[in-house]
């Protein structure tokens, strides 16, 4: 996949959002397209293995931990391998420290847990400046 030019004649920002919840991906997608990314969305860790197989980039991936097919940490530890400067980030409605580890172990920069706050999920996902 090759992205579009930013407005700043670079190429775009890039990212993967894995979630099987149309509304919070429709929320999570708005607010990334606002500052700049494009969005590959997917429904299942299936389908999201085969983003990061094709992507040429990829800047940030949001990731869900409960999918159908493969499981939000695999796709974590795939992405992390794929694109090691990419800005992973885990949200879950199954926060605790044992869910909060096997993420940051997979290589998770952070960890969010549901309901997210934008202002978080922007934070996590902003390229360093």
């Amino acid at each position: 996949m090759s992205g579009p030019e930013s407005a700043g004649g670079g190429p775009a920002l890039t990212a993967l959002l894995v979630d099987d919840d149309d509304e919070i991906a429709r929320i999570f997608t708005r607010a990334l397209e606002r500052i700049g990314f494009t969005v590959h969305r997917t429904r299942t860790g299936t389908d999201a293995l085969a983003v990061i197989a094709h992507a040429d980039r990829l800047d940030a991936a949001i990731v869900d931990l409960v999918l159908p097919g493969v499981g939000g940490i695999e796709i974590v530890r795939r992405a992390r391998a794929a694109f090691p400067a990419c800005r992973i980030v885990a949200v879950t409605g199954l926060a605790d420290t044992t869910v909060e580890h096997a993420f940051r172990e997979a290589g998770a920069d952070a960890f969010l847990p549901k309901p997210v706050e934008l202002r978080h999920l922007l934070d996590a996902v902003a390229p360093a400046r």
